[in-house]
C-alpha cells in the first residue's frame, strides 16, 4: 500500500492542537530579516544537546537555538503582533482550519505585561482570520519550575484575557522534579473559569506523571504522553474519559524519547483507542510543520489519507472550542 503523498496531506484541512509561538526564536528571525546584527550566534559557547538526555536535552536545545541575547526592546507589541501573525500565515499555508497557539515566555511578559502581550497576540489573531480564514485560541503555558505562585498569575492572567482569545492553560517543563500536587490549587482555579487544562507529561516521566496530572489537576489532553503505553490499565483509562494525547513525533525523536519513528508507541496507543493527535510542537526549533509530521507518520506507520483525516478529526474533538465551532470544524475537516 502507497502512503499518501506530502502534497495531499498538504492539501487536507486541519487542526493542530500542541504549537508554541517561540517568541524569541521568531523574534531573532524578525530582527535578521530586518538587517539587525545584534543576535549574532555564538555556537562555541554552547554546549552540545546531544550530550544530554531527557529533559536536559530540552533545555540546551532551547539555549543552542537562542545563544546571542534578543535585547529587551525587541519586545515590543508590535513585534509580538507581527510574529503570531507570521505564526499563523504559515499555519493557513499547510491549510489549518484551527490552531491553538501556546505562549509562555517569561521576558515577553515581565517586559510587556500579559495583558499587552495578549493583545498584541489577539489583534495578530483577528487579521489572520480575515486574512486567511485560520482561526485560533491561545493556552497560557505555565512553567512548572517557575513554581506555584507564578503559576497562579499566569491563571488569573489567563482568565482576564478570555476575550483576547484565550482558552487554556497548559503546564509544562520539568515534570520529573516538580510534581503537579504544586500546581493543584492554580490549574483548580483555570477549570473552575472554563479554561481547558493540558498538561505536558508521560514525555520525559512515566505512567504515575500521567495518573497525577488526570487526578490532581483535571488535565483533558496531555502533551506527548507517549509513556502511557508503559500502563496497560492507563489506556484502557485514557480511551475510556475520552483523554487526548497530544503527540509531536520529530520532537520525540529529537529529543531522545524514541530511537526512530519506527519505534514509536504511536500504533499501539492508537490499537488500544486512546485517542492521539499530531502536531508539530517547536516548527522552528525542529525545522518542522504539522505536514510533514502527518506525512512522516503516513510514510513509517502505512496509513491512507482517511487514516491521516481521521486523526484530524480527533483533534477537533479534543479542541478547546465551543460546540458551535466544533461542529463547524467537524463539517470544514470533511
Amino acid at each position: 500500500m502507497s502512503h499518501p503523498s506530502l502534497e495531499s496531506i498538504r492539501r487536507l484541512p486541519k487542526v493542530e492542537l500542541h504549537l508554541h509561538l517561540e517568541t524569541s526564536l521568531r523574534l531573532r528571525r524578525l530582527v535578521e530579516r530586518q538587517g539587525g546584527g545584534s543576535t549574532a550566534f555564538e555556537p562555541h559557547l554552547v554546549a552540545d544537546p546531544a550530550k544530554f538526555s531527557g529533559y536536559d536535552r530540552l533545555r540546551r536545545l532551547r539555549y543552542a537555538s537562542r545563544a546571542g541575547k534578543i535585547p529587551n526592546e525587541l519586545y515590543t507589541a508590535e513585534n509580538i503582533e507581527q510574529i503570531t501573525y507570521e505564526l499563523l500565515e504559515e499555519a493557513a499555508a499547510h491549510h489549518l482550519r484551527y490552531v491553538e497557539v501556546r505562549v509562555g515566555g517569561r521576558r515577553g511578559f515581565s517586559l510587556l505585561g500579559a495583558t499587552r502581550m495578549l493583545e498584541a497576540m489577539a489583534r495578530a489573531r483577528a487579521r489572520a482570520e480575515e486574512a486567511f480564514g485560520v482561526r485560533c485560541g491561545f493556552i497560557m503555558t505555565i512553567v512548572r519550575e517557575r513554581g506555584p505562585e507564578e503559576a497562579e498569575q499566569r491563571v488569573l492572567e489567563a482568565i482576564a484575557c478570555r476575550e483576547c482569545g484565550v482558552v487554556g492553560v497548559d503546564l509544562a517543563g520539568d515534570e520529573g522534579n516538580y510534581p503537579p500536587t504544586l500546581y493543584t490549587r492554580a490549574l483548580g482555579r483555570a477549570r473552575e473559569a472554563g479554561l481547558g487544562i493540558t498538561v505536558h507529561a508521560g514525555e520525559f516521566a512515566g505512567p504515575s506523571s500521567i495518573w497525577t496530572s488526570l487526578y490532581q489537576l483535571g488535565a483533558a489532553r496531555l502533551g506527548h504522553g507517549i509513556r502511557a503505553v508503559e500502563d496497560p490499565e492507563l489506556m484502557d483509562y485514557l480511551r475510556e474519559h475520552h483523554v487526548t494525547l497530544e503527540i509531536c513525533p520529530s520532537s520525540n525523536m529529537r529529543l531522545g524519547l524514541v530511537s526512530s519513528l519506527g519505534v514509536h508507541p504511536l500504533k499501539t496507543l492508537m490499537s488500544r483507542g486512546v485517542p492521539v493527535t499530531i502536531n508539530s510542537d517547536d516548527p522552528m526549533l525542529l525545522s518542522t510543520d504539522l505536514t510533514r509530521e502527518l506525512h512522516l507518520v503516513a510514510e513509517t506507520f502505512q496509513m491512507r489519507l482517511d487514516e491521516i483525516a481521521g486523526l484530524l478529526q480527533t483533534a477537533v474533538r479534543a479542541a478547546f472550542v465551543s460546540n458551535e465551532m466544533r461542529s463547524a470544524l467537524q463539517h470544514a475537516l470533511r
